[in-house]
């Protein structure tokens, strides 16, 4: 029978039960082979976290799943600085109606956004976690600006249309500046000409960045202005359908959602990524969010979460070991700290209900 093992638990000798293969499809291990110590190191340097071993009832024994340690406190501490940074290129742009180029280029510097951007599982993870203390919109807007730099490695962009991308998500809601506190901050559901209001915000942000250095990054500019665009028409401001949607704003469409459904706000509970996924994949079958897009952020998402801290809905603690990323609804296997591993595709009473955190994790 084929068990799945944590690649801090192969040993030379095991035989692969099942290929072993890269995020592209490329096969890096063939079924049927007997592991060796080479292979093995080479492995831990590939992001690959498990790997299906042929072994027989008698001689298997579960293992403890190891728990490395996520470093979420050096994550938060370059997220707070950040979270600064774009604070004040808000509230500078609102107040004085012009876009300090000197502050966004020091948050776009490398040592900032991207290192928050350079690993997807514990940015994702962090995302689904953080206390959102603060300005909202400036913390929606720094997170979808860290999801598009993700996307964008994801995407194989070069560096520029990578800044731009991400320069993209960090202005996504910088129109909100010039809509009143008392709407955004709202818990009630918005009434007609309040969320007519907040739709303007789009608008207002494609006019106050014309009027800005950045005029001529129209990518950045339509971007911004078409983000709440649907294929299928149903968006906003304009109606769009299809083609006439410029790329960045069906990317930046796809990751607005995301981070907003992954929101923890007293009046808003946690979704794990794999209930978002459900809605994103339902939004893309609909025509509502761009396919190629949707599809590569969804795949992504999943390959990138694998081997990440779960809890599970009846309170273990579990760690994703498999996911067929062939199917984007597809639900994990997973290992409990009792070494217990779970196929959730056919545990319908049981399901992923957070990612955990390096201390829910220990």
């Amino acid at each position: 029978m084929l068990k799945s093992y944590d690649v801090t638990e192969l040993r030379a000798g095991m035989k692969v039960g099942r290929a072993v293969k890269d995020f592209d499809g490329k096969t890096l291990i063939k079924g049927g082979v007997n592991l060796t110590k080479e292979m093995i190191d080479s492995l831990r340097g590939k992001n690959i976290f498990s790997v299906y071993i042929d072994v027989t009832a008698e001689d298997y024994t579960p293992t403890k799943a190891s728990q490395e340690h996520l470093l979420d406190e050096e994550y938060m501490t370059c997220y707070k600085n950040c979270f600064g940074a774009t604070q004040n290129l808000y509230y500078g742009f609102a107040n004085t109606g012009k876009l300090d180029k000197n502050e966004l280029a020091e948050l776009l510097r490398a040592e900032n956004i991207a290192e928050l951007c350079d690993d997807g599982a514990k940015s994702v993870t962090q995302i689904h976690n953080m206390k959102r203390d603060g300005d909202y919109v400036i913390h929606h807007a720094l997170n979808v600006g860290i999801l598009a730099g993700i996307m964008a490695r994801w995407m194989n962009y070069r560096a520029k249309q990578v800044g731009e991308l991400v320069m993209t998500g960090l202005l996504s809601e910088i129109g909100k500046m010039k809509i009143s506190k008392g709407i955004l901050n709202k818990t009630e559901k918005l009434d007609a000409e309040e969320l007519a209001e907040v739709r303007k915000h789009v608008v207002y942000g494609y006019a106050m960045l014309l009027d800005s250095p950045l005029r001529a990054l129209k990518n950045v500019l339509f971007g911004v202005l078409h983000h709440h665009e649907r294929c299928d028409g149903s968006g906003y401001p304009s109606g769009l359908k299809g083609d006439k949607i410029s790329d960045f704003g069906k990317i930046i469409a796809v990751l607005d959602i995301y981070d907003a459904m992954a929101t923890n706000r007293s009046y808003a509970q946690r979704n794990s990524p794999f209930d978002i996924i459900k809605v994103l994949y339902g939004d893309v079958l609909a025509g509502k969010l761009d396919t190629q897009f949707g599809v590569v952020f969804m795949k992504k998402l999943l390959q990138a979460i694998n081997g990440s801290w779960v809890g599970l809905s009846d309170g273990q603690r579990a760690k994703i070991v498999y996911i067929d990323d062939s199917r984007v609804t597809s639900q994990p296997v997973v290992q409990t700290t009792k070494g217990e591993f779970i196929d959730l595709n056919r545990r319908t009473d049981l399901k992923v209900a957070a990612l955990l955190t390096a201390n829910e994790a220990n």
